[in-house]
C-alpha cells in the first residue's frame, strides 16, 4: 500500500496563467529607472541618493500598479 500523499498540480490547481487577479504588479526596470529620475530631480539633483531613489521608485509603481489593476477588474 502507497502511503505518500499526492500533491496538488500548482498549475492545474490555480491556472497556467501567470496574471491572475491577486498577483503583485511587476514593474520594468525601465520603469523604476525613470521613477527613480523622476525621485533625484525632485530630491533636487543630490547625489548620493541612488539606491534609496531606486527603492522609493520601485515600491511606488508596485502600489500604484495594483491600485489600476484592482480599478480595471
Amino acid at each position: 500500500m502507497n502511503t505518500r500523499k499526492k500533491t496538488p498540480n500548482l498549475e492545474t490547481s490555480v491556472g497556467s496563467s501567470t496574471e491572475s487577479a491577486g498577483s503583485p504588479y511587476e514593474p520594468t526596470l525601465e520603469e523604476i529607472q525613470a521613477r527613480a529620475y523622476e525621485v533625484y530631480i525632485q530630491r533636487g539633483r543630490i547625489d548620493g541618493f541612488d539606491l534609496e531613489d531606486w527603492f522609493q521608485a520601485e515600491k511606488e509603481l508596485k502600489v500604484n500598479g495594483n491600485k489600476e489593476r484592482e480599478i480595471k477588474e
